[in-house]
């Protein structure tokens, strides 16, 4: 997942947020929607009773609220708590600041994703029928509600919102009122900044509400199964065929088991009878101090720290300590890996002796040249087949997804959200291969051929 560029104030790693919310996944899970996908309506059992919930946004604001609204609605709720949760239920904040609370870049792209995730969670309505939890009346409530209720902002820019501009946003009562009568569950922070794509992240957030029982949330289970339908209409997924549903969850599948939040994730039956059920991983015994403050080293490093954590447990302090003094020792050595936290994770556990210390910083005598570019090289090497390896694992729209980043990432605002669904709907239909044109686009911006590069990708849209 992106960073913001400027740095916000450092905030705890695990914070509350609205339970209700959570639990509901008012914001479909998908990165992208057709159209015309407007409104969705589904129904569940809560307490032996029937619970619906429904929502419906208008085309011209995108359809209903998705993908990245995710991480500007979770964003704003966290500043609404942050603030003290005032009474008049409005927060007054920079749109630099939601950005850098939601983990994204403060850039010319993602004031553009602010401006319309402010615009559908304000125009998107949601209808409720004993779904939502009055936690001080301890039931279940029904009504009607937009996510925000009322926001305004003054800005040099007519019609979208930049990092300077100043935002009043009011939430809606029944979220404010549930966070003040402290209907909250954890949430960690530092694990979902460290989620790549925003199906991820929201997948990540769904479950982990899915984890407490919504009427003692201080109670948490095991393993959590799901009918596969149920879980689309519960995930707002657009294609409901069974097969559509499971592609559409991969990814966010892989990425949750590597990075030792879901155990295991098991398929049961056929058709629409099928069930998934995910086995959280478990918590982890209490560290001690030398303990947490090499995960908490391992954290800053980018490493997550449910990994960092099970790494420490699992090696010990004092190889942690050599390895990351290695790892070190060999990005001093001038070597710039692609993904420096899974570099480190892989000399952590290596035990064959392919990392070699490169600038030997535990020697009194200065290396020979050749000798050090030797042991470089050779590094590099036993890192690039490393990558290939996991690159050869990786599912269509996982490179896909990583093309379309590197690809905002050097052209900045040259290209819209349109053009960049187009290229990523023609790499996911094998029109055009992700990691050619990733390749070719990284090229010819190191040459100083950009605009050739964008000559050439208009063509191919």
């Amino acid at each position: 997942m992106a960073k913001s560029k400027k740095s916000a104030p450092i905030q705890p790693l695990v914070r509350p947020t609205e339970a209700n919310v959570a639990r509901l996944g008012l914001i479909s899970i998908q990165e992208r929607i057709p159209a015309d996908f407007t409104r969705w309506k589904y129904e569940f059992e809560i307490d032996g009773q029937v619970g619906e919930l429904s929502c419906f946004s208008a085309a011209e604001y995108g359809g209903v609220p998705h993908g990245l609204d995710g991480d500007i609605a979770n964003a704003l709720i966290d500043i609404f708590i942050e603030q003290g949760t005032p009474e008049n239920a409005t927060i007054s904040t920079t749109g630099s600041q939601i950005l850098a609370r939601a983990g994204l870049h403060n850039n010319g792209h993602y004031h553009a994703a602010l401006t319309e995730s402010l615009a559908r969670l304000r125009q998107a309505t949601y209808t409720m029928t004993h779904a939502w939890r009055d936690h001080e009346q301890q039931r279940w409530t029904s009504g009607t509600f937009s996510y925000i209720l009322a926001y305004e902002y003054t800005s040099s820019e007519r019609l979208t919102l930049n990092g300077s501009t100043i935002l009043n946003v009011t939430l809606a009562n029944q979220i404010a009122r549930s966070i003040r009568s402290k209907y909250v569950k954890p949430l960690d922070y530092a694990f979902l900044a460290t989620l790549e794509r925003p199906l991820t992240r929201a997948l990540y957030r769904l479950l982990d509400a899915k984890r407490h029982d919504p009427r003692d949330l201080t109670r948490s289970i095991n393993s959590y199964s799901v009918n596969l339908l149920e879980w689309a209409n519960e995930c707002k997924i657009v294609d409901l065929r069974t097969d559509k549903i499971r592609r559409t969850l991969e990814g966010a599948h892989q990425e949750l088991k590597e990075r030792g939040y879901l155990q295991d994730i098991t398929y049961e039956g056929r058709g629409k009878n099928q069930t998934v059920t995910y086995s959280y991983a478990p918590t982890s015994e209490p560290l001690d101090e030398e303990a947490r403050q090499l995960v908490d080293e391992l954290v800053r490093e980018r490493v997550t720290r449910p990994r960092a954590v099970k790494l420490v447990a699992e090696y010990g302090s004092p190889r942690i300590q050599a390895r990351i003094k290695k790892f070190r020792a060999l990005l001093a050595s001038g070597y710039k890996p692609k993904n420096p936290s899974a570099v480190l994770i892989d000399v952590i556990q290596d035990d064959e002796g392919k990392y070699m210390d490169p600038l030997d910083l535990d020697t009194n005598t200065k290396p020979d040249p050749a000798e050090q570019q030797r042991r470089l090289q050779e590094t590099a090497e036993a890192i690039e087949r490393e990558r290939s390896a996991a690159e050869e694992q990786m599912t269509l729209q996982d490179r896909a997804d990583r093309a379309i980043r590197t690809i905002q990432l050097l052209f900045k605002t040259h290209l819209d959200t349109k053009q960049l669904t187009k290229l990523h709907s023609a790499f996911l239909a094998g029109e055009l291969d992700p990691a050619t044109v990733e390749k070719e686009v990284t090229k010819a911006v190191f040459e100083k051929r950009q605009g050739d590069v964008l000559q050439h990708l208009a063509s191919l849209l």
